[in-house]
C-alpha cells in the first residue's frame, strides 16, 4: 500500500507505541541475529507463531501473544513498525497509554480469531501453518484511526516506474481502500500473507475503538466546547465521520465476511485434517515439529532448523515410523527387531546438478501410537548413513542418532467452529459502529 505520511500528532510522548516498537525490535534481533538480521530463524516461527489448529490449547493461547512479536524478515518488521508509528501515536494519545496497550493486544487476538475462522476460505492446509507478525494488531490500530480521525490528511506515495507518485487524500478513504484490498486478496487466496488476519484486526479495531475510546472522545469534545477554536489535529479537518460511500463499502464487506464465515463454520462436516504438535530431540538438540494428517492418511511435516533433527525426522517419516496405520492404538517395540527401510534422497551437486542417492535406515525404538496410527511418544536409536557432498563427489558416512519424541493432538477443525461466532459478531458489530457511531467517535 505504499508509504504514508502525516496523520494525527500526539501531544505527549507515545510511550506504549514506542515500547511496542522497541519490544518487536529486540525480539527480531534475538531471533534473526544468526541470519545476519535478514530473516528470522525458522525454528522461532514454528515455536512461537500462531497455529490455528492449536487455538483451543494452552499452547495456542500463548502463541496468540508470542506471534505478535515474531517477524519473518527485515522488511516485514520495518513496514509493520513504520505503520504502527504513523497511526499509533494519535490513537494512543487519545486513548491513553494503558488503554492503548490493551486495545493493541485485543486487536491481535481478534486478528487471530479471524485468521482461524477463515482457514476454510483460504484452504484448510493453513490450519497447520504458523502465522507471525504484528500486522493483525496494527490493523486494529488502523481501524481505530479511521474511526477517530477520518478527516485528517494523509500523503500516500506509491512507486511508479521507480519514481514516487504522491498525493493527498482523506484518511478514511485511504484506510477503507486498504481494508478492501485485504479482503479481496484474502478471497483470491494469494499465498504467503494472512490477509484475513489483517481484515479481522481492522474489524476488531473498529469495534474496540467504540468500546475503549468513546469515553475519551467525549472528554476531548467537552474540552473543545470550552476552548472554542482549539483543534486536536494539526492537519486540515473535513466534516466529522465517514462518508456515505465509505460506510456502504465497509458495511457490505463486513456483512459478506460474516456470511462467509458462518457458511463455512456450519458446513465443515466430518473431520478433514488433524494437526499434531511434536517435539523431537536428537543427540541433545530439540525442535518443535508440526505434523498435519489428512483423513486419507496422507501427511506433511514442518522442517527443522537443525540438521541432525531434520535428518532423523526425514528418516523416521520415510520408513513409516511417524505415521503408520498398522500401528493404530498399539505399543510397538522395535528394539530387538528394528524397523528397516531404504530412503531415497535428492542431492544437489555444485548447485545445479541433481542426483538421487539411497541410504539404509534402521530404527531401534519403543513407541506408542494413537488410534489414527500417529506416533505420540517414542524413543530409541536411528542407524543410517548421511550423504556428504564434496564438489562433484558424493560420500555416504555411517551415522547413529539417539532420539526422543512426544506429541500432542490431534487438534482438529473444531477451532474453526469456535472462532467463527465471535468473528461473525465482531463483523456485524463493526458494521453497526461504522454506520451509526462514526460521527460520535470522530474527533478530526
Amino acid at each position: 500500500m505504499g508509504y504514508v505520511f502525516g496523520g494525527a500528532e500526539a501531544r505527549r510522548f507515545p510511550i506504549a507505541t514506542f515500547s511496542i516498537v522497541l519490544a518487536n525490535a529486540v525480539v527480531y534481533f534475538l531471533t534473526s541475529s544468526e541470519n545476519l538480521l535478514a530473516t528470522t530463524a525458522s525454528r522461532y516461527v514454528y515455536k512461537y507463531g500462531f497455529v490455528p489448529a492449536l487455538l483451543l490449547s494452552p499452547e495456542g493461547l500463548a502463541r496468540m501473544f508470542t506471534s505478535m512479536f515474531i517477524h519473518a524478515d527485515l522488511f516485514h518488521i520495518l513496514f509493520n513498525m513504520y505503520f504502527l508509528y504513523v497511526f499509533g501515536r494519535g490513537v494512543e494519545d487519545l486513548m491513553g497509554s494503558a488503554r492503548f496497550l490493551a486495545f493493541y493486544l485485543l486487536s491481535g487476538i481478534g486478528a487471530a480469531l479471524f485468521h482461524t475462522a477463515s482457514t476454510p476460505v483460504v484452504g484448510l492446509e493453513s490450519i497447520a501453518i504458523p502465522a507471525v507478525g504484528a500486522s493483525g494488531a496494527i490493523s486494529g490500530v488502523l481501524g481505530a484511526y479511521m474511526m477517530f480521525f477520518p478527516g485528517t490528511s494523509l500523503v500516500a506515495c506509491f512507486p511508479v516506474l521507480f519514481l514516487p507518485a504522491c498525493f493527498t487524500l482523506r484518511a478514511s478513504a485511504y484506510l477503507a481502500f486498504w481494508f478492501v484490498t485485504q479482503v479481496v486478496y484474502g478471497y483470491m487466496r494469494i499465498g504467503g500473507v494472512a490477509f484475513f488476519a489483517h481484515a479481522g484486526g481492522f474489524i476488531a479495531g473498529v469495534t474496540l475503538a467504540w468500546a475503549l475510546g468513546l469515553s475519551k472522545v467525549r472528554e476531548l469534545k467537552l474540552v473543545r466546547s470550552f476552548l472554542g477554536t482549539f483543534r486536536y489535529i494539526v492537519f486540515r479537518a473535513y466534516y466529522e465521520g465517514l462518508g456515505t460511500f465509505t460506510k456502504v463499502v465497509l458495511g457490505t464487506l463486513m456483512f459478506f465476511i460474516a456470511a462467509t464465515l458462518g457458511y463455512y463454520a456450519t458446513s465443515l462436516g466430518e473431520l478433514t485434517v488433524g494437526v499434531y504438535q511434536g517435539y523431537l530431540r536428537v543427540n541433545g538438540v530439540g525442535d518443535v515439529v508440526l505434523l498435519r494428517v489428512s483423513a486419507d492418511g496422507s501427511y506433511s511435516l514442518s522442517e527443522s532448523q537443525y540438521t541432525d533433527v531434520n535428518i532423523v525426522l526425514t528418516r523416521l517419516s520415510k520408513v513409516g515410523f511417524l505415521v503408520n496405520r498398522s500401528y493404530s492404538g498399539r505399543v510397538v517395540d522395535t528394539s530387538q527387531d528394528p524397523l528397516r527401510g531404504v530412503v531415497t534422497l535428492r542431492i544437489s551437486l555444485a548447485g545445479y546438478l541433481e542426483t538421487e542417492e539411497t541410504v539404509p535406515v534402521a530404527v531401534y525404538a519403543k513407541a506408542v501410537y494413537d488410534d489414527a496410527g500417529v506416533l505420540v511418544r517414542g524413543e530409541g536409536v536411528v542407524v543410517t548413513q548421511v550423504v556428504v557432498v564434496r564438489a562433484y563427489r558424493v560420500e555416504k558416512v555411517p551415522a547413529t542418532y539417539s532420539f526422543s519424541y512426544s506429541a500432542t493432538g490431534p487438534y482438529e477443525t473444531e477451532p474453526i467452529q469456535v472462532a467463527a461466532p465471535p468473528s461473525i459478531a465482531l463483523s456485524l458489530l463493526s458494521a453497526y459502529v461504522a454506520a451509526r457511531k462514526d460521527r460520535e467517535l470522530s474527533v478530526g
